[in-house]
């Protein structure tokens, strides 16, 4: 058996790349055989993998939920176990199996269409705050600040959809704000979506929020920081293996940090679809003293404080506006 470090070089701003010394270090530690492959733009992770699906090695996605969401299909299937070295920004996924018991597990994913997942899929104004910083890359926009600019424009611009959603335990039609498909618990780089769901149980944790006004998203997404959300009111939650959505109009769904865009969406979990290799020990030896990941670390807190800091604003903002409320400044 091999390992093999399938490295996105892109991501955390160049994080997996700098990361290859201390893999090829800790690896010759152990006398483990293995080979480092870099994505490039002629190869994917996906193409990757795929080479090696004859084989039954260790295949380490080095790279965000992205990464991780694109070199998934090459693993399924196969005797190949997954195992993920965090380097993209968020890294919801691995928040989720850090919290599992070391070594070799089998773990459920989803699908959604033709498209695999781990962790979540969702859509709505969270989903689109996601999708809406591309149109802010490359602008005068430090990229620091491009989360916090896309809360502000899409919650001008977000219209909440009406949806059909198709379930064996319930059916809904009706407006909605946010609609998440949960395997794993996090999402948008630390939000606590699902503090139940798990890997393991054969389900997905389906939370959907109904329609309503603008001020009062802002305390719902405050909630759902800390995984305080559950049992709200307007916050539905329900429990299951099939779920299809139909909507009048196409929308942006995001998979695991990948877009896709559709006006129907037919969801199932595949239960124990994939061997995990999960070793904490030679993750975080990996890890140890990398500056980027401190760095990334400090700016993912001070993205959040920020962002929370902003919301707070917004919130009073939109209060004002619903009430008809003139807001005067005072004549600095």
């Amino acid at each position: 058996m091999k390992y093999i470090f399938i490295v996105n070089p892109n991501a955390g701003k160049g994080r997996g790349k700098n990361l290859i010394p201390k893999i090829e270090e800790e690896c010759k530690k152990k006398n483990w055989e293995y080979e480092i492959r870099m994505i490039t733009e002629e190869k994917s992770g996906y193409d990757i993998a795929l080479e090696y699906k004859a084989e039954e090695n260790v295949i380490y996605v080095v790279g965000g939920d992205g990464t991780l969401s694109v070199t998934l299909p090459g693993v399924v299937g196969t005797k190949n176990k997954l195992g993920i070295i965090p380097a993209g920004s968020g890294n919801d996924t691995y928040r989720t199996i850090k919290t599992m018991e070391d070594g070799e597990s089998l773990i459920d994913i989803g699908k959604v269409n033709d498209r695999y997942f781990i962790n979540v899929a969702c859509t709505g104004i969270d989903a689109e705050v996601g999708n809406n910083i591309e149109k802010f890359r490359g602008t005068f926009i430090p990229s620091s600040q491009l989360y916090n600019v896309s809360i502000f424009y899409t919650f001008a611009t977000f219209k909440c959809k009406k949806i059909k959603i198709k379930t064996s335990v319930k059916n809904i039609e009706d407006r909605y704000t946010i609609l998440s498909i949960c395997n794993g618990s996090y999402y948008g780089g630390g939000f606590k979506i699902a503090p139940k769901s798990r890997l393991t149980d054969g389900l997905l944790d389906i939370y959907y929020a109904e329609k309503m006004p603008k001020f009062k998203m802002i305390p719902l997404i405050l909630k759902l920081k800390n995984g305080k959300h559950e049992g709200k009111r307007r916050i539905h939650k329900f429990r299951t293996n099939h779920v299809e959505l139909e909507l009048d109009e196409e929308i942006a769904f995001n998979v695991d940090g990948e877009k896709m865009v559709d006006k129907k969406f037919i969801i199932n979990v595949l239960p124990k679809a994939i061997t995990l290799y999960n070793n904490k020990e030679f993750v975080e030896e990996v890890l140890y003293l990398d500056a980027n990941f401190f760095t990334n670390a400090f700016t993912l807190f001070v993205r959040m404080e920020t962002l929370y800091f902003l919301l707070l604003i917004l919130s009073q903002f939109l209060i004002l506006e619903e009430s008809n409320t003139t807001v005067s400044f005072p004549n600095w």
